[in-house]
């Protein structure tokens, strides 16, 4: 029986489980699912932390691997960019086409 009740009748089945329902749904609203999206909202930003965490030490891994093949590429180049200038020094010598003074100077410009 309802306390309170003027009738004093007794509380009926479906009575009973419309109460329950209310307040099972009223402990849901304001316990369970805050709760429960605190538990959630902390996992992932965990997970994100942790992705986070792996994906830079791939990328750091991954330039530390390729930075020697470009350092060696620039060198490379600048080995290719000097050879072509000394052979165009090398012409003008053979040419006769500078005078010695400035073929030094080029070649200082060179090297």
């Amino acid at each position: 029986m309802k306390k309170g009740d003027k009738n004093n009748k007794p509380i009926t089945k479906g009575e009973a489980k419309k109460v329950v329902s209310e307040v099972l749904g009223q402990f849901t609203e304001d316990v369970l699912l805050p709760s429960i999206e605190k538990i959630v909202n902390n996992q992932v930003d965990e997970k994100i932390g942790q992705h986070r965490h792996e994906m830079k030490n791939y990328i750091d891994e991954k330039l530390t691997s390729t930075k020697g093949d470009i350092i060696s590429y620039i060198k490379g180049d600048r080995e290719r960019d000097k050879n072509w200038k000394l052979k165009i020094v090398n012409i003008l010598k053979r040419e006769k086409l500078a005078k010695s003074s400035e073929l030094k100077f080029l070649v200082d410009l060179v090297r």
